[in-house]
């Protein structure tokens, strides 16, 4: 029994988590168009704000910060799992793959600043 409770959990969790999120959208979402609705009822004057929903403004993408969290992702997956696998590299290698990712990434940055230069 622990063992299908062991591979079923972290789905369990997932789907919790999600279920979670979009019931607090819809939520949100029926607060506001109450709130609409009772502006409405009452003859009030309704900001166009309350329309546009909760949409962040979009933040331009910087490649070199994106660059250095894929390498500090690439290095704790590294130590994670040598740690985790009794200081085997044949599991922590598994942590290289976006440590280069990300090295890539800060070589390419690094040649397009200098070229735009």
């Amino acid at each position: 029994m622990e063992g299908v409770l062991a591979i079923l959990m972290p789905f369990l969790t997932a789907i919790i988590i999600l279920a979670i999120v979009y019931t607090t959208k819809i939520m949100r979402d029926r607060s506001r168009n109450r709130l609409i609705e009772k502006a409405i009822e009452h003859g009030r004057d309704i900001s166009p704000e309350l329309f546009k929903g909760n949409e962040r403004p979009k933040l331009p993408k910087d490649p070199l910060t994106s660059s250095l969290v894929t390498i500090g992702a690439g290095i704790a997956i590294f130590i994670a799992l040598f740690l985790f696998f009794d200081n085997q590299l044949k599991f922590a290698a598994f942590g290289l793959i976006p440590l280069f990712i990300g090295l890539g990434q800060l070589t390419a940055y690094l040649i397009n600043k200098k070229n735009s230069k």
